[in-house]
């Protein structure tokens, strides 16, 4: 899979083009790359996903639009697809300010787009004003097929990335990971703690996050973290760890029948299920117990 970020052009002679925020790439947006994919192939063409590094709610709206899937996650994941491209863009006030036709044309003349595919409640264009309408009219004109998804139901409820934020905020994983299609994850570097676990024979990974990521309600979660290579067992805290008096939100994995230092290496936590909330304990003991119980609950699960 190629990736074009802010080229001028795409060098393919015709592609087919997903668009949409895909800030989640949760299984409804999975579903209009997967639909271009299979176009491309019977057509022989190239396929391919325009992305704008940030959510493009952020750079218009007073109200910033939490992380889902992070942009280094977003990669990840289309390779899966054999995606032939990714064209990853940033918006500007250029790019924003584009009426709904000069939009098109820039996907018609700079990234060859023979067909394009998106959901049935995509918009475009400056202030949104491009609607699907707007968007089977400009492919009729210039030649381009357009392929829209209809909307993707699970429990009788519509896949949104809206929708999976508050679960993830309600801290009800299992079902985020099915409208998701994959564990909520949180990743970056790990950094030096309070080393309050450590001192309580239970060390921890501290996981410097995005501040911009949405976060599990607080509580302790049985979860994988992903590090050198392997798939671990964790129990993971996500708060300010009352006991402590903590003032910050960390994330902070206690890996299972692991002592290696893992300081500043790139780390992925995922989240499978929420085992208790937060408690503040009237002793270290206490703690120390609860850990315990914790610990030996997730090592009997098969996650």
């Amino acid at each position: 899979m190629e990736v074009f970020r802010d080229a001028p052009q795409v060098f393919y002679e015709g592609t087919v083009v997903a668009l949409g925020n895909f800030d989640g790439l949760h299984v409804a947006h999975m579903q209009i790359i997967r639909n271009g994919i299979k176009y491309a192939r019977e057509h022989e063409l190239k396929s391919g996903v325009l992305l704008f590094e940030e959510n493009t709610k952020n750079f218009t709206g007073k109200k910033r639009i939490e992380l889902i899937t992070p942009n280094t996650a977003k990669l990840e994941l289309l390779e899966r697809e054999d995606l032939d491209f990714v064209v990853m863009r940033r918006f500007t006030h250029e790019v924003m300010e584009k009426s709904p036709e000069e939009f098109f044309m820039f996907l018609v003349n700079e990234l060859h787009a023979k067909a394009v595919c998106c959901g049935y409640d995509y918009s475009f264009g400056y202030k949104a004003a491009g609607r699907v309408d707007t968007l089977r009219e400009l492919g009729a004109k210039y030649g381009v097929e357009v392929l829209v998804t209809d909307m993707v139901t699970i429990d009788d409820t519509v896949v949104s990335s809206t929708v999976i934020r508050e679960m993830i905020k309600d801290g009800d994983m299992e079902r985020s990971e099915k409208f998701l299609g994959r564990r909520y994850c949180v990743e970056g570097p790990v950094v030096k703690g309070l080393q309050n676990g450590t001192r309580l024979g239970f060390p921890t990974v501290n996981v410097c996050y995005d501040a911009q990521m949405a976060l599990p309600k607080p509580g302790v979660y049985a979860g994988i973290t992903y590090a050198r290579g392997g798939r671990l067992k964790s129990v993971i805290n996500v708060g300010k760890n009352p006991t402590f008096g903590a003032e910050h939100i960390t994330v902070e994995s206690h890996i299972l029948d692991y002592d290696e230092n893992l300081y500043g290496e790139y780390v992925r936590v995922s989240f499978a299920k929420r085992l208790r909330g937060e408690i503040k304990f009237e002793s270290l003991d206490a703690l120390k117990t609860q850990i315990a119980h914790d610990a030996e609950s997730v090592r009997g699960m098969i996650l």
